[in-house]
C-alpha cells in the first residue's frame, strides 16, 4: 500500500469519527434537557431561587457531568463571600432517564434598574466518549431597587448657611423581614450636621435600625447646613447593611442629590479685577468683595468678613478699612466701618476692598512646600431673616483661591581660572588681539515652589566666539551645541520643585574660546548675548519666560582678576 493511499485512508476513517461524534453529539442535545426557573425581575437584597434541572434522555449514561451556575457582578449566592461568583458541582455519571435538580439562592447586592444574566451550563462525555460537550441555558432578570426603599424627603433646593430639615424614611417594600439592618449616611463635605430626632448610634451618621418586617416603616429627621457655592449640588450617600443567611452584605441604595439655591445675598471675590488672577512672589494684591441683595426685604446690620489663608500673604503689609483679628486672619466690616453695611435696601448693591502683598521669597524648607495658594474665606450675614422664614438670619459666602506661579532663578557666571570645574583654560588673560584664551561659563540653577517642564536655555556665543566641546553638568543630559544658531542649549524634560534649593543647585558648565580681534582693544570683549530661559509651570499652566544678562570678559565672578584684567589688550 503506498503512502498515498495510506493518508486517503486515514483521512477517511477521521472523517467518518468526526461525524459520528457530531451525530451522537446532536442526537444526545435533542434528548437532554436543561431547564432553569428563575423569577423575571427581582430586589437587591432579596434572596430568590434559581432552581436549574437536567433530564437525561438520550438513551446512554453521560458520565463526567459538571454543573456550573456563574453570576454577573453585583450579585452573590446568599452566604458567600462577594467574590464567589461561580458555582460548580460534579454529578458524576447520570442515567440514562434521570433527572437532577438544584436550587440555588441568590440575592443581588447592587445593579437597581439593570437587566442582569445568570448562566447555567451542564457540561459531560456522552457513552463511552471522552470528548466533553455542553449545554448552556441562560435567564435574564431584571433586577429593581432595593427591598428596603430609603429615601430623604426634603426640599431639594437650600440656601447657603441657613438651617433646614428633612425626613430620612426606610421601609421594607418587599415579602421577606430584613434582620440586623444598619443605615450610614455619607454626608456632603459642605454640610454641618446638627442633629437628629433619632440619636445616631455611631458617629453623627450612624443608626443600628434591627429588624424591619415586611410592609413596615420607620422615619426620623436630621436638622444640619450646607455652604458651598451657589448652584452646586450636594450628594447625600446611603450605605445599608443587611444580615442574609447569616451573613452581613451592603446594600445599594440610590442617592439623593441637593442643589445650593443661590442666596438672597449675593456674594463674590475678585482679584486685581481678573477671574482668575494667578500670583508672584513679591506681588501686589488688590481684593474686592461684591453683594448684592436679591430679596424684597431690607437687610440691617450686614456684617462682611474674609479670612485671609496661605503661607505666602504678608500679612504685615495688610491695608484695610475694616478691622483685622490677627487671631484667625479675618478681616471684618460692619456698619461702623462702612456706614452703608447698616442698611442694604432690595436690589442694592457694594463693595468692600482690601490690599495686601505676597511674601518677597517662598516659604520653602523641604521638597513638599510647592503649590502654594491664595485663599479668601469670604462670608456676609445679616440678623434679618430671608423671604422664605426658613431660617434667623440670611447668610451666604464665597471662596477664592488663586495659583501662585514659581520661579526660576539662573545664575550665568565665567571664569577663566576655573580649578573647581576640573577643567583647564589655555590662553592669556587679559585676552589679546588675535590670540586665542578658554573660558569656562557655568549655569547655576534653583527651581522655586512648583514642577516645571520643558526647561530649556540657551544663549548665543558672540563674534570671534566657538564652543570646544567641553561640557558638564550635575544634573540631567549635558549643555549641547546647536550650530545654526550659534547657541549652547540645556534642555530639561522636567524638574520638581525646590530642586537645587534644598538640595545643591543645578550645574551645566561649558568651554568657550574667545580670540578679540582689533576694534575691541580696550574694551571687555562680549562672550555671551543675552541667557533666555523658558519652561511650562506645572502648577499653574503658565509659560515662564526670563532672560540673563551678557556675559563679557569682565568676569565678576572670577576672583583671580581684577577689574580691568579682562580688558582686551593689542
Amino acid at each position: 500500500m503506498t503512502s498515498k493511499n495510506l493518508k486517503i485512508i486515514i483521512g477517511a476513517l477521521l472523517g467518518v469519527i468526526v461525524i459520528s461524534l457530531f451525530y451522537i453529539y446532536i442526537n444526545g442535545r435533542r434528548n437532554l434537557d436543561l431547564a432553569i426557573d428563575a423569577p423575571e425581575e427581582a430586589l437587591i437584597g432579596v434572596p430568590f431561587d434559581f432552581r436549574v434541572e437536567f433530564s437525561n434522555q438520550s438513551g446512554s449514561v453521560l458520565k463526567d457531568v459538571n454543573l456550573t451556575v456563574s453570576l454577573p457582578d453585583g450579585a452573590v449566592f446568599a452566604g458567600s463571600g462577594e467574590d464567589k461568583l461561580l458555582a460548580n458541582k460534579n454529578l458524576g455519571n447520570v442515567g440514562e432517564g434521570s433527572l437532577i435538580a438544584e436550587t440555588y439562592q441568590i440575592v443581588f447586592l447592587r445593579g437597581g434598574n439593570t437587566s442582569q444574566e445568570i448562566k447555567s451550563v451542564i457540561s459531560y462525555a456522552p457513552g463511552n466518549l471522552r470528548t466533553h460537550f455542553e449545554t448552556v441555558k441562560k435567564a435574564e432578570i431584571a433586577v429593581r431597587e432595593s427591598g428596603v426603599a430609603v429615601e430623604l424627603v426634603g426640599p431639594e433646593k437650600v440656601f447657603n448657611g441657613e438651617e433646614f430639615s428633612f425626613d430620612l424614611v426606610y421601609r421594607n417594600v418587599s415579602e421577606l423581614d430584613f434582620s440586623n439592618l444598619e443605615l450610614r449616611l455619607e454626608y456632603p463635605p459642605s454640610f454641618t450636621f446638627l442633629g437628629s430626632s433619632l440619636e445616631p448610634d455611631k458617629g453623627k451618621n450612624t443608626w443600628t435600625l434591627g429588624d424591619l418586617r415586611k410592609g413596615s416603616e420607620g422615619t426620623f429627621a436630621i436638622t444640619g447646613s450646607i455652604i458651598g457655592p451657589e448652584n452646586a449640588t450636594a450628594d447625600f450617600k446611603f450605605g445599608l447593611t443587611a444580615n442574609i443567611a447569616g451573613k452581613n452584605y451592603d446594600l445599594e441604595i440610590k442617592p439623593f442629590t441637593m442643589t445650593i439655591a443661590p442666596s438672597s445675598l449675593g456674594l463674590s471675590v475678585v482679584l486685581n479685577n481678573k477671574p482668575e488672577y494667578i500670583a508672584k512672589a513679591n506681588d501686589d494684591l488688590n481684593y474686592v468683595i461684591s453683594y448684592i441683595n436679591n430679596t424684597d426685604t431690607t437687610l440691617r446690620d450686614v456684617v462682611i468678613r474674609a479670612q485671609v489663608v496661605g503661607e505666602m500673604f504678608d500679612l504685615g503689609l495688610l491695608n484695610t478699612d475694616g478691622l483685622f483679628r490677627s487671631s484667625d486672619n479675618k478681616i471684618i466690616w460692619n456698619s461702623q466701618t462702612t456706614p452703608s453695611l447698616g442698611v442694604v435696601s432690595p436690589s442694592s448693591a457694594g463693595f468692600v476692598k482690601f490690599s495686601i502683598k505676597t511674601k518677597a521669597s517662598y516659604p520653602i524648607r523641604r521638597f513638599g512646600d510647592k503649590n502654594f495658594v491664595l485663599r479668601i474665606n469670604a462670608e456676609i450675614e445679616s440678623p434679618t431673616p430671608p423671604d422664605s422664614g426658613a431660617s434667623s438670619r440670611t447668610y451666604s459666602l464665597a471662596r477664592l483661591d488663586s495659583k501662585v506661579s514659581g520661579n526660576i532663578v539662573l545664575d550665568v557666571r565665567g571664569y577663566f581660572r576655573d580649578a573647581e570645574a576640573g577643567i583647564l583654560n589655555k590662553g592669556t588673560m587679559p585676552p589679546r588681539v588675535g590670540q586665542p584664551t578658554n573660558f569656562t561659563v557655568h549655569w547655576v540653577l534653583k527651581n522655586f515652589a512648583n514642577d516645571i517642564s520643558g526647561l530649556e536655555i540657551r544663549s548665543e556665543l558672540k563674534s570671534g566666539v566657538q564652543f570646544t566641546g567641553v561640557a558638564k553638568s550635575n544634573f540631567g543630559p549635558l549643555p549641547f551645541y546647536d550650530e545654526k544658531n550659534r547657541q549652547l542649549v540645556w534642555q530639561l524634560d522636567k524638574l520638581s520643585a525646590n530642586k537645587g534649593v534644598v538640595d545643591q543647585p543645578l550645574e551645566a558648565i561649558f568651554q568657550i574660546e574667545a580670540t578679540p580681534s582689533a576694534n575691541q582693544v580696550g574694551n571687555y570683549m562680549p562672550l555671551l548675548g543675552e541667557t533666555m530661559v523658558k519652561a511650562l509651570d506645572s502648577f499653574t499652566g503658565q509659560e515662564f519666560l526670563a532672560s540673563m544678562s551678557a556675559l563679557t570678559t569682565a568676569l565678576p565672578n572670577d576672583v583671580t582678576i581684577g577689574s580691568q584684567g579682562g580688558v582686551v589688550q593689542p
